[in-house]
């Protein structure tokens, strides 16, 4: 499945894989999910199919994730710190796997 949504937020699985959780058409939807609804460490990416993506490659970039506190945040490398002790062990997926929601 191509990339069909800008937006996807992911959360890392006690597998310590990327299970998508949100899909967004635009950043309101997806900003108000983050803030919301998603769960300490839910990271929020725009994909391939957003105009702003680099095109450096097929991989979501990192946009935004959710701390611990329940704020959002735009520290990436905070966000890497917690899915290195969440034991992340893969990088972002080359392509959507679900249906957008």
């Amino acid at each position: 499945m191509d990339w069909k949504s800008p937006f996807i937020v992911y959360r890392i699985g006690s597998d310590g894989k990327l299970e998508e959780v949100f899909h967004a058409q635009d950043i309101k939807k997806a900003k108000y999910w983050l803030t919301y609804i998603a769960q300490p460490g839910d990271v929020l990416c725009r994909t391939p199919a957003h105009p702003k993506h680099s095109g450096k490659s097929k991989q979501p970039e990192y946009c935004q994730h959710k701390e611990q506190s329940g704020a959002p945040s735009s520290k990436e490398d905070a966000w890497k710190e917690h899915a290195k002790k969440s034991n992340w062990n893969s990088g972002f997926p080359d392509q959507q796997s679900a249906e957008a929601n």
